[in-house]
């Protein structure tokens, strides 16, 4: 007796807590993890400008243009607490086509099933509202051939955050090798699709991060995770000549 009326009240929540479990149930895990993502892009761009991190926002794997605007925006709003953040250049890749061929290690049934192909000229104008001011520019092409030379062929020399979102080890993999010049200690790497395929380390976005820190020899901390399945790291250091 004397625990029923202890919690009474809260028994009375059970209605309550119902219909809450019934929202969050119909609720598309797409719409969960998107808005985990801007959440996530938007800590990232705090903390690299309060620690006055220099250089260029790098996208890989724009598709529709709602990340690569939302950075466009955060970016806006932080110029008052640092006006240095105004000199960012933010830098989309994609090939607005899809995929392309899928390699055998990349087969994954949700990757097949979705169809990510989007127009780059509604996605630009996309970015221009979001950028305002903002200087930004959108790379179209399938990244073996947009990412085949140096980062400083786009006028890219350092990269303040570098967020991958394009599933696959092989993309992945590319768009890594390719920031490799540009990475100081400090930058910020989100890794959108770090647990697919299962949670297997030898495929996937997992894959590629091992190699590209194995490659580069870099050092790296765990910052937080986000969402359904996104990570984020931040370089602490190189493991030669730091």
């Amino acid at each position: 007796m004397k625990g029923e009326k202890k919690f009474g009240f809260l028994s009375k929540l059970i209605f309550l807590q119902d219909v809450v479990s019934l929202l969050i149930a119909k609720l598309n895990p797409a719409v969960i993890h998107n808005l985990a993502k801007y959440m996530a892009l938007k800590k990232v761009h705090y903390l690299s400008a309060i620690e006055e991190i220099e250089g260029d926002y790098l996208e890989f794997g724009v598709y529709n243009g709602s990340s690569f605007s939302h950075s466009l925006r955060c970016l806006r709003h932080l110029v008052r607490l640092n006006n240095h953040v105004e000199n960012t250049i933010s830098y989309g890749f994609d090939s607005f086509e899809g995929f392309g061929e899928f390699l055998p290690d990349d087969k994954h049934p949700f990757y097949e099933q979705i169809n990510f192909e989007a127009s780059f000229k509604k996605v630009d104008l996309r970015a221009k509202r979001a950028a305002k001011q903002l200087k930004y520019k959108l790379v179209k092409g399938f990244f073996n051939k947009t990412l085949s030379v140096k980062p400083d062929s786009y006028g890219i020399k350092k990269a303040r955050i570098i967020f991958i979102d394009s599933d696959t080890y092989s993309s992945s993999i590319q768009a890594l090798r390719f920031v490799i010049p540009t990475i100081q200690k400090g930058s910020y790497i989100i890794l959108d699709d770090y647990f697919s395929y299962k949670g297997d380390e030898s495929k996937g976005v997992a894959k590629a991060f091992k190699e590209f820190q194995e490659e580069a020899q870099l050092s790296v901390r765990h910052v937080f995770n986000y969402g359904m399945s996104g990570v984020v790291y931040i370089i602490s250091g190189r493991n030669k000549n730091d």
